[in-house]
């Protein structure tokens, strides 16, 4: 029977899947002498099959544990199923305490404590500082002392009160390392890939962000305080994590690592000079870096850098208060691929003030980002996230719209909830819609480039037709392929995954010049190509293209390609691919 289970939404037992700051808090709740245990969602067996049975399941084990109190972690896409967990245990077992924590709660605290009765407190922000004295004066001093807690919402008869004295920031260099009971009795012998490259184990390496971007509630959480581990904490870190483990590749956790350019320096110069024999990557504003550093980081092991552009649009970039140069964006996003860093770049669209010639901007600097060779570029639709300078300003237009399938796909739960989810817009405007014209008639503008992912070369050639409109290119293929749009997000994503030449196809049919039939012959060449690696299974596929495969072995512009066609031999045997040229036809 332990004092406290936190429960969390962790999909798999992996340890960089683990959540960091419940492990961090458990840890610290374990050295006061408090019995202490997790349940991960990913332990739950119907958890992403049958919601039901994923909600009966856990309020079994919880009450099969018999907790004195549950401790909920919140973010956004979970919200509602933790919501459920405290109703159901609540309902079966009324005497165990429901407390929340998390980012979620911590925006949407006083709506929660007011609106949820079975939700018994609210603890916000970050907790090292705090959670020893809370759970003492819950569970020990029969709840003397909850009034002095700082950040914490409670009820006092029958009204909501909040604490308001201010929650100090901890120091992140006298952080403990997790206590092993809370998660290796849990794992069953070494987890298989530990040691890959692209492993990457998440290192809490600071917090907080002093920039306010209008769609973004990590500066609300952190309350703007820009923090970075000391350059010996983040390598005692490594090795702790690498020595234990064997873990050789770490993603330093920290919205904008590269802020205070001196002090990343430093880090990069201790790193090197301990010589850790570690990959590591990082999440960086681009206008937070330089060539120089860039250099000192790479040099120190990082192989991979995450970049928030946002919009293409200089409009926009001032709107939503990211203010970057887009010019200068550009400039080093070319420096990071000239050193042969990984990048991966990240976008939004449907900001409340976003007009078509905005979109259009912005997936123009996507495509040509895609053309400069960057792989990893990733669109996303924007939510209204609780606590954020957008959500706060429109939250009275936001509409619960099902209609809108983008924003509710993959959320497990989702059509289970919808009445607590309809009744309740201040808590889950994430899944709230605002009708405007981008937001209505480019939904499923997201999965657009992952058509450049799968014939880069061939699309960017059928993307100079369209001469600079590449929205209308976009249209083209929604056009094109209307009856798969219908279907919903849940279709489009599955055609792109089975075969997105279908896509491509259509659309180049829409033109007339000489070198289409070329162009469609080498897309289905590729689309088979990437079949056959990707097969896990012995495959063969023979056939004719209508191309050349000398012209594309001489790297012609596929203008200059001569009529023709080739017949290939593409197969997979005992995991090895193997790609043979059986004829070649010209006139």
């Amino acid at each position: 029977m332990p004092d406290i289970l936190f429960i969390n939404e962790t999909k798999a037992l992996a340890l960089n899947q683990e959540i960091n700051g419940t492990l961090l808090l458990g840890t610290k709740l374990l050295a006061a002498g408090f019995d202490v245990k997790l349940l991960r969602f990913g332990q739950i067996r119907s958890y992403q099959k049958d919601y039901e049975s994923f909600i009966r399941e856990t309020t079994d084990r919880v009450l099969e544990l018999q907790p004195k109190c549950i401790s909920c972690y919140t973010v956004w896409p979970h919200f509602h199923m933790m919501l459920r967990i405290a109703r159901e245990v609540k309902a079966r077992a009324p005497h165990i305490i429901t407390v929340f924590g998390g980012p979620q709660s911590t925006a949407t605290a006083q709506t929660t404590m007011e609106k949820i009765p079975y939700v018994d407190y609210v603890c916000t922000g970050e907790g090292e500082n705090t959670v020893v004295p809370f759970f003492q004066a819950l569970l020990r001093d029969g709840g003397k002392g909850l009034e002095d807690v700082p950040g914490l919402y409670r009820r006092v008869e029958g009204q909501v009160v909040r604490n308001t004295a201010e929650q100090p920031l901890c120091d992140l260099d006298t952080l403990p390392y997790w206590d092993d009971r809370l998660y290796l009795e849990d794992y069953d012998g070494p987890e298989p890939g530990i040691g890959a490259k692209d492993y990457f184990m998440p290192l809490d390496a600071g917090r907080g962000c002093p920039y306010s971007c209008s769609f973004c509630c990590t500066s609300h959480f952190w309350r703007r305080t820009y923090r970075l581990k000391s350059p010996e904490r983040i390598v005692a870190d490594i090795r702790y994590f690498r020595d234990k483990f064997g873990i050789r590749s770490f993603f330093f956790a920290h919205d904008a690592f590269t802020i205070d350019k001196k002090l990343v320096t430093k880090v990069c110069d201790y790193m090197i000079e301990q010589d850790l024999g570690i990959h590591w990557m990082c999440s960086a504003r681009v206008d937070c870096v330089t060539e120089e550093l860039l250099q000192k980081m790479k040099q120190a092991g990082m192989v991979r850098i995450e970049l928030g552009i946002e919009t293409g649009s200089k409009r926009m970039q001032k709107l939503i208060h990211k203010n970057l140069d887009l010019d200068r964006a550009r400039r080093m996003v070319k420096v990071m691929l000239d050193m042969k860093l990984n990048v991966s770049l990240f976008f939004m669209y449907g900001f409340p003030e976003e007009t078509v010639e905005d979109l259009n901007d912005t997936l123009g600097f996507i495509l040509d980002m895609k053309d400069m060779g960057v792989q990893n570029v990733n669109l996303f639709f924007t939510r209204f996230n609780p606590a954020t300078e957008i959500t706060v300003k429109y939250m009275d237009q936001l509409v619960l719209d099902e209609k809108v399938d983008i924003l509710s796909r993959g959320v497990f739960g989702y059509e289970e909830e919808l009445p607590v989810i309809r009744e309740n817009r201040e808590l889950f405007p994430f899944l709230y819609h605002l009708h405007s014209q981008v937001r209505d008639e480019y939904q499923y503008l997201r999965l657009f480039p992952y058509l450049y992912e799968q014939f880069p070369n061939s699309v960017k050639f059928l993307r100079q037709l369209y001469k600079g409109d590449d929205l209308r290119f976009y249209r083209d293929v929604v056009r094109c392929s209307q009856d798969i749009f219908d279907r919903g997000a849940n279709a489009v994503v599955a055609q792109i995954k089975d075969d997105p030449f279908v896509f491509v196809e259509k659309v180049a049919d829409l033109f007339d010049e000489p070198f289409i039939p070329q162009l469609k012959g080498l897309m289905r060449f590729v689309r088979d190509v990437q079949k056959i690696r990707m097969s896990r299974e012995d495959l063969v596929i023979e056939g004719e293209y209508g191309f050349n495969f000398l012209d594309f072995k001489m790297r012609k512009p596929i203008e200059e390609y001569s009529v023709g066609r080739t017949r290939f031999r593409l197969s997979k045997t005992g995991g090895v691919a193997d790609m043979k040229v059986v004829k070649i036809w010209t006139k």
